[in-house]
């Protein structure tokens, strides 16, 4: 976005309805000015109306994910609804990864939750789409995970944890996920684990009430991308 443009934002942001002259740079040309206003009119984010201009629904909605200060998009952890299912052995419901960070590790299938969903609705939604399976899913609690490597943060995200212990349905061994199996907590080697999951795992067996935890995992590159 161009600097006129994002001064006409930030002065949008602080008032209801601001006046030509209240958004107007005033070293730049008028022509110029217009032509940016006239750009962010078109793109939907500013409106005229009777009494100036004001933010859009759609420009509401970008200036909440913009930093005051850099005026850029603010990058945020990602919200998320795991899903951890057993069985009537006692088994997990996992995926083995399939895409990068992690690749090739194991975990419990998770998914971003949509805009304007209900965690329920989104837990409900990722089992199904992700496994095929059906389940009556309980939010255990919350965790909030770091993970960087010796360059950089890899990931950031807060998990709401459900938990599922009768399942139904058909499920899909070869998921856009990656490949999905049941396997017992026993079986499965801690090293294969993407962060945080052996955690989420004991957490879940030993608290009989609603949980929250923040752990923070610090891998080397190779541990990441190989």
């Amino acid at each position: 976005m161009h600097e006129i443009q994002k001064y006409v934002i930030k002065q949008l942001i602080h008032k209801d309805i601001c006046r030509y002259r209240d958004i107007k740079p005033k070293d730049v040309e008028g022509n110029l000015f217009m032509y940016h206003l006239r750009k962010l009119i078109r793109d939907g984010f500013v409106e005229k109306v009777t009494a100036g201009y004001r933010l859009t629904r759609k420009g509401l909605r970008m200036v909440d994910t913009l930093s005051l200060k850099s005026m850029q998009p603010r990058i945020q952890p990602k919200i998320v609804t795991l899903i951890a299912c057993q069985n009537d052995r006692g088994e997990w419901l996992l995926y083995r990864r399939t895409k990068q960070p992690f690749f090739g590790l194991i975990g419990f299938p998770y998914g971003k939750i949509h805009l304007g969903e209900r965690i329920q609705d989104a837990a409900n939604r990722e089992l199904e789409e992700k496994t095929g399976l059906i389940s009556e899913l309980r939010h255990a609690g919350d965790v909030y995970l770091t993970v960087e490597d010796d360059e950089s943060l890899l990931t950031h995200m807060l998990f709401h944890v459900f938990h599922g212990k009768q399942t139904t349905g058909s499920l899909k061994t070869d998921s856009v996920i990656g490949e999905c199996f049941w396997m017992r907590a026993n079986d499965i080697r801690p090293e294969e684990l993407m962060p945080g999951f052996a955690e989420i795992i004991e957490l879940i067996m030993t608290k009989n009430k609603h949980f929250f935890a923040e752990y923070s995992f610090l891998l080397p590159v190779n541990e990441v991308r190989t």
